[in-house]
């Protein structure tokens, strides 16, 4: 999907960065709106469900963070 010709010296585009920043707010409203489901849901198999989509959700958060943060080398 994504080929650089220069693997060695990577950087992110500013539109790609625009495009991350959207994806990880998706992410956190997707968690956000799982654990509400899950804490409003009468059917126990749901909360289940949706209290493991959130988990989903939380790490690629993590994931995404993460690899923002190895591409600029910030570090906390």
């Amino acid at each position: 999907m994504y080929n650089n010709q220069n693997q060695g010296n990577q950087t992110i585009t500013g539109k790609e960065l625009s495009y991350l920043s959207d994806t990880l707010k998706n992410e956190e409203l997707l968690a956000k709106l799982c654990v509400q489901g899950a804490a409003n849901s009468q059917s126990q198999s749901l909360k289940q469900t949706l209290s493991q989509l959130s988990q989903e959700r939380l790490q690629n958060v993590s994931i995404l963070m993460n690899t923002l943060q190895q591409q600029s080398g910030i570090t906390h």
